[in-house]
């Protein structure tokens, strides 16, 4: 059974308590998760393609985007946007053309080409602050692959007095897989001041069942 974002955050109240014996609140916990799961994605991203784990720790934040460019050839990234997976492609009529990356240094060299000028076949792209732009300068269609921003985690709650109840009707849970949580546990776990691998996790997950059944 898939761990929802409030037994998350009892066990990982659980463990802080028993390293730091201090309380963590709420807010904290969100805080501190969504920094734990933005520094996973990072590492995992840096090996991303040499196995299939971490091509499957990934797979949530996959997206598969159409686009258009404006007159000019601009192409924005969507607001999720955080990682370009590959290179992007145009679509002319029936064909798939592969968009080539340069260097700044290499663009005019490549407009004034007598061998390969960018053509509708041929498109060439530089990189911008938002997105890329793409030689022709012309509207063109196309696709590409990137990673989004997870799911900012958010445990929400309803509180009369000092009782405090889970509301998962207005939460936020993790997007990874349960066996990826670990992983980024222990990362959350390290701006609260713990530091615990994910077998160090796995232990103390023993000691909390034992202690809450």
């Amino acid at each position: 059974m898939a761990r929802n974002i409030n037994d998350l955050y009892n066990f990982f109240r659980f463990i802080v308590r028993k390293e730091r014996g201090v309380f963590v609140t709420i807010p904290q916990f969100n805080s501190y998760m969504d920094s734990g799961q933005m520094d996973a994605v990072a590492e995992w991203f840096t090996p991303y393609g040499e196995n299939q784990k971490l091509h499957d720790a990934l797979r949530p934040i996959r997206v598969y985007y159409q686009f258009t460019s404006n007159s000019s050839g601009m192409v924005t990234f969507p607001s999720d946007y955080i990682h370009l997976l590959g290179s992007p492609f145009t679509v002319t009529g029936s064909s798939v053309n592969p968009v080539t990356f340069l260097n700044e240094d290499e663009l005019a060299k490549a407009l004034i080409s007598q061998l390969r000028t960018p053509t509708n076949s041929y498109p060439v792209a530089v990189d911008t602050s938002t997105g890329f732009s793409i030689y022709p300068q012309q509207t063109q269609v196309g696709f590409l692959w990137y990673l989004k921003r997870p799911s900012t985690p958010n445990l929400s709650y309803t509180q009369s007095g000092r009782d405090i109840t889970y509301d998962p009707t207005t939460s936020t849970q993790l997007d990874f897989s349960d066996i990826y949580v670990n992983n980024i546990l222990a990362k959350a776990l390290k701006y609260a001041g713990v530091s615990m691998d994910e077998k160090g996790i796995s232990d103390f997950a023993n000691i909390y069942n034992e202690e809450t059944k």
